[in-house]
């Protein structure tokens, strides 16, 4: 049996229901727990901070695949992201350790790489947000339970910004601007943006699981090719038939007007989709190279453009009924 931590967020839904088809009984433990039923799936509701819930949830597991973290930008305070990311995953480990567990599995994230651009694996972490230091500094615990038993085998997956069907993070409210008649580009556009289909990500997930011999294996996880701004925003239009601006804004511009939704925001408690650092990630360069896991042969099943146009699709069909208060996660 397979524990996913954090089965009821976005990844998690889709990793969930990948495991199923394939035959894999699956435990999810989540603070908002699935309410559907599935042939081979349990649900537990509760947190990894929870030592007794943890045990709970191990009980027949012999892999874990760790999702559940904290990952939004806005309305968080420091310590909350290494009490969840961090300590969560301690608990973890050593809820595993005592069940015998072999397989961990971790969700990482391209942020551990901070600024710095065209990363791969062999790229030295420097991260400049808490969530990037936190994702780090459970990568670093894991990898000492790695080290304790050299028959564990653990696999750390850093994603680039993730996108598809049901997810309402960045890669959303870009398709959602441009759809809705409400885009304008700021700056020129020509900084890399590495994006990962989320069916491709789950693919590559079990892909991983099943082939990874013991000990520790790291590896970046973004789609081909890898897109300037202004060409995935050019996709975009195209796919949604949408005529787009050619007006654009420039940074300074446009980190002015965001300074002014922080403030709003921090007096209304509304997390503005327009915000000061918003705005600079969206002309920062986030390129992220995942050549480890091609070379073991890895083919992903989905284009980029395949998976815009059914993101794209699945925001237009509900589209009414989706609220302006987008979760945030890159």
């Amino acid at each position: 049996m397979i524990l996913i931590t954090g089965n009821a967020g976005f990844i998690g839904k889709y990793l969930t229901e990948v495991l199923l088809d394939q035959g894999y009984n699956v435990c999810g433990l989540d603070t908002r727990p699935r309410t559907d039923t599935l042939s081979g799936f349990r649900q537990i509701e509760g947190n990894v901070l929870d030592k007794n819930i943890v045990k709970q949830s191990l009980s027949g597991a012999d892999c874990i695949i760790h999702l559940a973290a904290e990952h939004k930008d806005f309305g968080i305070p420091e310590k909350n992201y290494f009490r969840t990311n961090v300590d969560g995953t301690k608990i973890l480990l050593e809820a595993a350790a005592e069940a015998g567990i072999k397989k961990f599995i971790f969700y990482s994230s391209v942020a551990v790489y901070g600024i710095q651009s065209s990363t791969t694996e062999e790229t030295a972490p420097d991260p400049v947000n808490p969530y990037g230091a936190s994702k780090i500094a459970a990568e670093k615990e894991i990898s000492k339970w790695a080290e304790e038993d050299k028959k564990r085998t653990t696999i750390i997956i850093r994603p680039a910004v993730v996108f598809g069907p049901n997810n309402r993070a960045n890669i959303f409210r870009l398709i959602r601007q441009i759809c809705d008649g409400k885009f304008i580009m700021v700056g020129r556009g020509k900084n890399i943006k590495s994006v990962a289909y989320v069916e491709n990500l789950t693919d590559a997930t079990v892909y991983l699981m099943n082939l990874c011999p013991p000990g520790i294996s790291i590896y970046n996880y973004a789609d081909e090719p890898h897109m300037q701004m202004k060409e995935l925003v050019e996709l975009i239009g195209k796919i949604s038939d949408r005529k787009l601006r050619k007006l654009y804004l420039p940074l300074g511009i446009a980190e002015a007007g965001g300074y002014s939704f922080d403030i709003l925001g921090k007096i209304t408690g509304i997390d503005f989709p327009i915000t000061a650092a918003r705005m600079k990630k969206f002309t920062v360069p986030t390129h992220h190279r995942a050549e480890r896991i091609r070379q073991l042969g890895f083919v992903p099943k989905f284009s980029i453009e395949e998976g815009l146009k059914k993101n794209i699709d699945w925001y237009l069909r509900k589209k009414k009924d989706l609220s302006d208060d987008a979760d945030s996660s890159d």
